[in-house]
Parts: C-alpha cells; sequence; structure tokens
C-alpha cells in the first residue's frame, strides 16, 4: 500500500500557494517547488494569498511564513479554512525563524501538517512538499483532514525536537491531569500584588509593539474579572472594557461568548438599570485561582 502511495505521489502535481513577504525567500522556494514537477503562485500578504486562494480553487497545498507583513501565518490559515466551500480541503505549512513551543502547539491545533525552522535547506523543503503529496494521494486530494492524526504526530514529533532544543522537558512545561485535579479541588489565592503585576506586565507590552499583535480580550477580561474577586469588588461592563483596552462593543460580545462558555455571570444594577455588572462564576473563579497559583512565579502570562 505505501510503495503504491509512493508511486502516486510522483505522479501527482500540486497545486502550490508559497506565502512569505520575503520576496527572495519566495523566489528560492519556487524554484524547488517547479523542479519537483509541481504548480504554484506567490504572495507577500495576507490579503493577496486569500485573493489567490479564492480565485484558484485547485490550490491544494498552502506553504506560509509565521510572521507576514500584514499578520501572522496562522491567521492566514484560519481565514483560508473559513473561506473552503463546498468541502474545499487542503493541506499547510509553516515556516519560522522564532520556533516556540507555543508555536508548535498552536500550529498542531489550526490542523498544520509539517512546522519547519528557517532557514530551510533545499532537501528539508523538498522533504516536507514530498510529505505533504503522500498525504494528498492517501486521503484523496480533497479529503486531508481525514488523517490528521497522522499530522499531529508529525508536529508532535517537531515539537518534541523544539523541546529537547530548549532544554525543557514535557514534566516541565504542561501540568498533567493529576496536577490540573488537584489544583482544582484546592485552588490557592493568589496574591494580589501578583496578579496586578502580570496585568500591568500585558499592558505594557503596547509600549513596545503595536496594539493589534496581541488581540485577546477574552483573556484580559478574566483576569481582570480575577482581580476584582481576590479585591472584592464589583465591575461594571464598561470598566471591564477599559481594563482590557477594548470598545465597549467588543468587551459586550466577549463577555457574551464568556457568559455562553459558563465562565462569567452578569446582572443589572438595582440603583441604575443601565449599568451590568458582571463576575466570575464560582467554576471560573476556581479555574483561574487554580491556573494562575500554578504559575505563580512565572513574570509574564
Amino acid at each position: 500500500m505505501l510503495e503504491g502511495n509512493i508511486q502516486s505521489a510522483q505522479r501527482l502535481a500540486l497545486h502550490v500557494l508559497l506565502v512569505d513577504g520575503d520576496k527572495a525567500a519566495l523566489t528560492e522556494q519556487a524554484e524547488v517547488v517547479q523542479s519537483m514537477g509541481h504548480y504554484c503562485l506567490s504572495a507577500t500578504s495576507i490579503e493577496a494569498a486569500v485573493e489567490l486562494f479564492s480565485a484558484r480553487p485547485e490550490i491544494n497545498l498552502v506553504i506560509s511564513d509565521t510572521n507576514l507583513p500584514s499578520g501572522s501565518g496562522l491567521n492566514l490559515i484560519q481565514k483560508l479554512s473559513e473561506n473552503c466551500q463546498n468541502g474545499r480541503n487542503f493541506f499547510a505549512i509553516l515556516l519560522t525563524a522564532s520556533p516556540s513551543i507555543e508555536l508548535a502547539v498552536q500550529a498542531m491545533q489550526q490542523g498544520v501538517i509539517d512546522f519547519l525552522n528557517k532557514p530551510v535547506s533545499r532537501d528539508n523543503f523538498r522533504a516536507a512538499i514530498e510529505r505533504a503529496t503522500l498525504r494528498l494521494v492517501g486521503n484523496g486530494a480533497a479529503a486531508p483532514s481525514g488523517r490528521v492524526e497522522e499530522s499531529i504526530a508529525h508536529i508532535q514529533t517537531a515539537l518534541t525536537a523544539l523541546m529537547d532544543k530548549l532544554g525543557v522537558s514535557d514534566r516541565d512545561s504542561v501540568d498533567t491531569d493529576e496536577d490540573i485535579a488537584a489544583a482544582m479541588a484546592n485552588p490557592n489565592a493568589i496574591h494580589p500584588s501578583v496578579l496586578k503585576a502580570i496585568i500591568k506586565a500585558r499592558r505594557n507590552r503596547q509600549k513596545y509593539f503595536e496594539g493589534d499583535l496581541f488581540s485577546d480580550p477574552s483573556w484580559d477580561i478574566l483576569l481582570e474579572l480575577t482581580a476584582a474577586h481576590i479585591e472584592n469588588r464589583q465591575e461594571s461592563v464598561t470598566s471591564v472594557a477599559i481594563a482590557a483596552s477594548v470598545p465597549a462593543s467588543t468587551a459586550i460580545r466577549k463577555i457574551r461568548e464568556l457568559a455562553d462558555r459558563g465562565l462569567v455571570r452578569r446582572w443589572t444594577d438595582p440603583a441604575d438599570a443601565r449599568r451590568i455588572f458582571v463576575a466570575l462564576t464560582d467554576d471560573a473563579t476556581k479555574r483561574m485561582l487554580a491556573m494562575l497559583g500554578s504559575v505563580e512565579n512565572a513574570p509574564i502570562i
């Protein structure tokens, strides 16, 4: 069976979309792709990539850098996945010059089938394309999601290698189920000064980077509501929006999503029907205290 797949892969021509802000890198990548007998198109931005992908339904492999001029490669993969219709599917490979465990995990969660560290040698780039070709043959050109476990296994292999390179063990980086259960059963009250330091550190990021680079209002809202719980004070939707540095409309939408997940509760101010209070649910409070207590020594979250 494997031999048959290899022979079929040798005959299959991919339609590859290359996305990178570096035009020289695009040229080199295109040379490899074309030398293997595949077709390719190139884009230097998310917008151009989305436009090409929409116009060319034959594209079945996207190879993107994680750091693009108009956003991240992961955001691009997500956009392309959301735009897929009528059963269209594709595979994705990510390239990065700044590998991290968090990025590898996010890539795995997005269904990325390969994760390569820059600079990528021609041999490694060619090998990644060959692996993608085998997956296309094994799943059928229009059904790459059928063997997601293979993608996960390959990303996990890359993740393990990265963790070894960084000197991080699985035990050091991720709490076990037993650890989490114990923390949830007896959550420790985190010191208010520690939580304030975490919130301040997150806000300080905007002094050094563009604000939209760290778009995570849900987490900022949960942190602010945890601080309110510890300090025994009430928070209104307006004050939460200010604390999370987002428009009130965004805060309302995110609070609604958190409420739907059972993480926050809302009620009207008895003295002023125009004001809505919001707080963590008991379950969310346990989760936040347990999680924050487990990483209390971390300088930034």
